[in-house]
C-alpha cells in the first residue's frame, strides 16, 4: 500500500509541475496511467502523440506484480492508432475516439512453489472518451474486446485464446 501512494504522489506531483507551463500553446503529448490499477497489482503508463486535427498515436507500457493476490511478475508493451470522431467539435486531444490496438506481455506466475513463463499477444479495439481541460489535466475512458492468444510454458492451460475485455481509466497530463 506505500508503494501505491508513493507513486499516485509522483504522479500527482509530476502534473502539478507541468501545469504551471503556458496555457496558450497546444496541447501534442499526453501522458497518462491508471491509478486504480495499482490496487490491483498493475502499473501501466501511455504516451499519446498528437499527429494532426484528427488522429494520434499510443504507445504503453505495463508492469504487474501481485496481480489480485498471485505473485506475477510481468511486462508489456503495446501501441495503437486512435482516430477522434468529435474533431470539428472539439481540439484533439479531447473528444470521442475509437482506437485498434495490439499489445504484447510476457513474464512469469508463482504458483505453489513453481514458476510458469508465459507470453500474451492482443489485438483489438476500443471506443471512449477523452477530456482534456485547459489546465493539461485529462481524463480517458473507453472500452472493447480483444483477442488474446497467451501461451504459458508447462501450466495447465499451455495455449489458450479468446476475447476478454479491454477498459481505459487514465488520467494524465496534456503538454
Amino acid at each position: 500500500m506505500n508503494k501505491i501512494k508513493k507513486t499516485f504522489f509522483v504522479i500527482l506531483v509530476f502534473s502539478f509541475v507541468f501545469s504551471l507551463g503556458s496555457y496558450a500553446q497546444e496541447r501534442t503529448n499526453v501522458i497518462k496511467a491508471n491509478p486504480i490499477g495499482l490496487a490491483f497489482g498493475n502499473f501501466n503508463v501511455t504516451y499519446e502523440k498528437v499527429l494532426n486535427s484528427k488522429s494520434s498515436v499510443l504507445f504503453k507500457g505495463t508492469y504487474a506484480y501481485n496481480l489480485l493476490g498471485t505473485d506475477v511478475s510481468a511486462l508489456g508493451l503495446g501501441a495503437g492508432y486512435r482516430y477522434y470522431f468529435t474533431h470539428t467539435k472539439t481540439e484533439v486531444p479531447s473528444g470521442f475516439w475509437v482506437t485498434p490496438q495490439a499489445s504484447f506481455e510476457f513474464g512469469s506466475i508463482k504458483d505453489n512453489g513453481n514458476t510458469h513463463s508465459f507470453t500474451a499477444f492482443a489485438i483489438g479495439a476500443e471506443v471512449g472518451y477523452q477530456w482534456a481541460w485547459k489546465n493539461g489535466f485529462t481524463l480517458d475512458l473507453g472500452i472493447g474486446p480483444n483477442y488474446t492468444i497467451m501461451n504459458a510454458s508447462d501450466y495447465e492451460l499451455e495455449t489458450t485464446s479468446g476475447i476478454v475485455p479491454s477498459l481505459t481509466l487514465a488520467i494524465g497530463y496534456a503538454f
